[in-house]
């Protein structure tokens, strides 16, 4: 299946670009890179060839896909990825 906007939180992560826009550490505002690890409750972002680990529960982000921009409440991730990949 193809990844859109209506199902990103549906998707594997890995590999999709990404931005920081909100969260409770004002400092990882502003963090972009690639996704390179999620877990159940973390995502590792690639940043400026370091690896951030942002807690999902404490943040927002915007997802780059190849037909737009996708903000997604961090909360909306909370569970194993491949738990919320099977849907």
């Amino acid at each position: 299946m193809k990844i859109t906007p209506k199902n990103l939180i549906h998707h594997e992560l890995i590999g999709l670009p990404v931005k920081i826009v909100e969260s409770t550490n004002p400092s990882l505002v502003g963090i972009k890179g690639n996704v390179i690890d999620e877990t159940r409750n973390m995502i590792t972002i690639e940043h400026d060839g370091k690896e951030k680990k942002v807690a999902k529960a404490s943040a927002s982000f915007v997802f780059t896909l190849p037909e737009a921009k996708v903000k997604v409440d961090g909360e909306l991730l909370l569970s194993q990825p491949e738990n919320r990949i099977r849907g």
